[in-house]
């Protein structure tokens, strides 16, 4: 807090018999140990009686920030601006929270007001691009990032987010290249590592890139804490004879990618224990290697040593040349499979499976972003869902999956997905299933681990692990990919889907 706020605590009238300036102090003191909720009880102390200093409210909002009161934060700094229209850190500070709440709109218009007060600040400038960045306007993005670096060159920040916006025009080098000179800047930017760890894989450059992975454990990730297990985390020593406890981390489809690496450590002598979502469990326990698998937040087995699930492919030095590409290495049980293929007998043309969206996470603006990008609607699909010869069974779960009583172009899509109840019953379909066509989503990879023919649809901007420049995949030898040339732009992709689906089906 600068001078003027502390004077401004010190004028306040005495709270609850206490010297303000005691009060004050002792909530700067908790504020600054990291106690951000007992800081905000006391910044509410000393506005029962002096509601009108907006320093307080400024206060209090960063306090409840901290503390991931997200919405009573904005509430905090609104009230602040209301008694002090001029005041460009509350109106910066509001507006990067709403940002990240996905409102956009205002926080572009809290930004431009204060970047009007102050023109010359290389944050709000970068704040400010970074919100044109999330409403999809990376031209006007790019051009404030670099403002803002002519003013501050020693801007770590701004180059970590002006690289992010080259990942998001697909310009690798120019991405990299920021990452590095975020880093350089400050050698702890943990976002630049991470950020940098995913340029580096999707150009195959997996050494550095699974090293730089690790950033996401130090604050590069989003939404990721190290577990507080009581064993260490297995390093490089000899894994024969220990019992190791493997723990998915992200997504469905990253648990399915690494799991295949367990076989590694078993082949090594050591015993697999795998903790996985509940939807998991069953299909994980298939994988070669796999000895036991326990759903996530059940009690634990005793084990020697745990790791995430993602961070085996840097202790194991995993190369792009030696990705264990041995398909399958899902298994669906046999009974289930069966019986999806007699109910499938009659049933005329190709068999194809269709996935045209992921989960949106609507309370999660950066993911929901993502997912915008992925994911098609169904009308869209229609010069795929009109090839003739085939019928269309959905594996769409989820929100999405209410599209199809709104009505779609061709004939009927056969939709059995309330007999889906986890991936092991979704494998048994999709094993019984000529084709598999679906969006960046869990059931890519599911397909894909399963040795069957499954045709991904990637976004402009794709995920590392699809590698650039290519329409397959080492992950997955039966993948096809089919890219975006153009942010948002499917009609080509679908096209193409549609032409090459013909000419399978013909």
């Amino acid at each position: 807090m600068n001078r003027k706020d502390r004077r401004a605590a010190r004028a306040t009238p005495a709270a609850g018999g206490r010297s303000p300036a005691r009060l004050f102090q002792q909530a700067l003191h908790q504020h600054e140990a990291g106690r951000y909720a007992d800081a905000a009880a006391l910044y509410r102390t000393l506005l029962t009686a002096a509601p009108h200093e907006p320093e307080l409210h400024y206060n209090l909002g960063l306090a409840l920030a901290q503390a991931g009161q997200t919405r009573d934060a904005v509430t905090a700094w609104r009230t602040a601006l209301a008694l002090r229209p001029l005041y460009p850190k509350a109106s910066n500070n509001l507006g990067m929270t709403l940002a990240e709440l996905g409102e956009t709109v205002e926080a572009e218009q809290c930004l431009s007001f204060a970047l009007a007060q102050t023109p010359d600040s290389p944050e709000i400038l970068s704040n400010l691009a970074g919100v044109l960045r999330q409403q999809g306007r990376l031209p006007d993005a790019e051009a404030l990032f670099h403002r803002a670096i002519r003013l501050h060159p020693a801007f770590a920040d701004a180059y970590n987010s002006l690289g992010v916006l080259n990942m998001d025009r697909r310009r690798l080098p120019q991405a990299i290249q920021c990452f590095k000179r975020a880093i350089e800047l400050q050698p702890d930017h943990a976002k630049a590592h991470f950020n940098l760890s995913l340029g580096l894989l999707t150009q195959g450059r997996f050494k550095d890139g699974w090293a730089e992975h690790e950033w996401r454990w130090r604050g590069g990730g989003r939404h990721l804490s190290p577990r507080p297990f009581r064993r260490p985390l297995w390093s490089e020593d000899d894994p024969a004879g220990r019992r190791i406890l493997l723990h998915s981390e992200q997504g469905f489809g990253d648990t399915v990618q690494f799991i295949r690496l367990a076989k590694a450590l078993a082949d090594a002598g050591a015993t697999v224990i795998a903790e996985v979502p509940q939807a998991l469990v069953r299909l994980v326990a298939t994988v070669p290697g796999v000895s036991e698998v326990v759903e996530r937040d059940a009690p634990l087995p005793p084990f020697d040593a745990h790791l995430p699930l993602l961070s085996l492919p840097h202790r194991l030095g995993l190369a792009l040349d030696d990705i264990p590409a041995d398909i399958p290495y899902l298994s669906a049980p046999s009974d289930a499979a069966a019986r999806w293929r007699t109910r499938l007998r009659d049933v005329p043309g190709l068999h194809v499976g269709l996935v045209w969206a992921g989960d949106p996470r609507p309370d999660d603006p950066f993911a929901n972003a993502i997912d915008r990008r992925r994911s098609v609607s169904l009308s869209l699909l229609a010069p795929v869902l009109t090839v003739p010869g085939i019928t269309i069974v959905s594996l769409q779960k989820g929100s999405p999956a209410a599209q199809l009583s709104s009505g779609h172009p061709g004939p009927a899509i056969l939709d059995w997905t309330e007999d889906l109840l986890d991936f092991a019953d979704t494998a048994a379909l999709t094993q019984a299933l000529d084709l598999v066509i679906t969006v960046d989503t869990a059931m890519a990879h599911v397909a894909g681990a399963l040795g069957r023919p499954v045709w991904i649809l990637s976004r402009f901007d794709g995920c590392w692990r699809w590698l650039e420049n290519r329409d397959d995949t080492p992950w997955y030898p039966t993948a096809r990919l089919f890219r975006q040339t153009g942010p948002g732009d499917w009609a080509p992709v679908i096209d193409a889907v549609a032409r090459s689906l013909a000419a399978m089906s013909s």
